[in-house]
């Protein structure tokens, strides 16, 4: 979908939730109340939960033979997120997550390829949790029989996708299927760049112990992104069960997290909403949560950012398509 449709979809929902969903002065009274000592946890909780998600990062690109100091990745990382939810960038914050470091004189494929292992990955034990989600909201009695058949769709797919992932670390299979490709299409760019990608994914496939840590840290960091938004709750003086939230978040990401919409605004919002909404919490109060979180999000990553700008003096994002090299 084109990046300003997706900006189009992103403020539509909003709108919509605004308008036909809360009222607008019961959200902000409810943001006015917000405890500041919950305020301070909540940013300590990103913060924690975003050098996990770098150290993690690390840990593929040691796989492939490179060493980025933590505190370096973790400014990295926050100054993408910053450009990536403040700014109308064409690019995501991925892409500028990469040329940040290929600049750094890491070679252009391999940095890609652990962005997109690392998404990968992600999206396999995100699609597991949220299948663990569905389950918690149907035993909980938030979601009745009717989504039993999203459940058993999301196993498949969830079996699908990993045997794909299996399957490619296999040098010899990818090498037969490509072969029964057309000439044009096995000579193209577009194909030797993908050859590339695919030897350095195997590369990391080999380094079990490294994909087995990272995917034990990523479970870990569940945890994080489900106290986060209790933490919110309690802040703004919400009675939000944290099996309920165990249930709704993960989810609600998931969904969020389809290419529809920028950064995945509004329909996080209208999924976290909906759930909570059916489990008997306000709407209201559920949307001051989710608003919260995006603002305090950003409150934590814009130190990080401030200290990139102070060093590089760039203030824009880099460009992909100039600076990120493909050597």
């Amino acid at each position: 979908m084109k990046f300003w449709l997706r900006i189009g979809l992103s403020a539509a929902l909003v709108v919509l939730l605004f308008i036909y969903v809360v009222d607008a002065r019961e959200v902000v009274h409810i943001m006015q109340r917000f405890d500041t000592t919950y305020l301070l946890l909540g940013i300590v909780v990103v913060t924690l939960d975003r050098v996990l998600m770098t150290f993690k990062w690390t840990l593929l690109l040691r796989a492939q033979g490179y060493r980025l100091p933590l505190l370096q990745g973790v400014t990295i990382y926050c100054t993408s997120m910053v450009w990536g939810l403040a700014l109308p960038t064409t690019v995501g914050a991925d892409a500028i997550r990469a040329v940040l470091v290929t600049k750094r004189g890491f070679n252009g494929t391999d940095v890609v390829t652990s962005i997109v292992i690392e998404r990968m990955v992600g999206f396999v034990l995100a699609l597991a949790l949220g299948l663990v989600s569905l389950a918690i909201l149907r035993t909980i009695g938030v979601l009745d029989a009717r989504f039993d058949s999203a459940l058993y769709l999301g196993v498949a797919m969830l079996v699908g996708v990993t045997a794909l992932l299996i399957a490619a670390l296999n040098e010899k299979l990818v090498d037969k299927v490509v072969a029964q490709l057309p000439r044009f299409i096995r000579d193209s760019k577009v194909m030797q760049y993908l050859d590339r990608f695919a030897a350095a994914y195997r590369t990391l496939g080999r380094a079990r112990s490294t994909i087995a840590q990272f995917s034990a840290l990523t479970v870990l960091e569940q945890v994080f992104s489900v106290i986060f938004p209790w933490t919110l709750a309690k802040g703004l003086g919400v009675d939000v069960d944290l099996l309920l939230l165990l249930g709704v978040l993960p989810i609600s990401t998931l969904i969020s997290r389809l290419p529809i919409s920028f950064d995945g605004l509004g329909v996080f919002e209208a999924v976290f909403v909906g759930l909570l909404v059916l489990a008997g919490i306000g709407a209201e109060a559920a949307l001051a949560i989710a608003i919260s979180g995006r603002i305090i999000q950003l409150i934590a990553f814009l130190p990080w950012w401030f200290v990139h700008v102070a060093r590089s003096g760039a203030v824009r994002p880099p460009t992909a398509s100039k600076e990120l090299p493909i050597n």
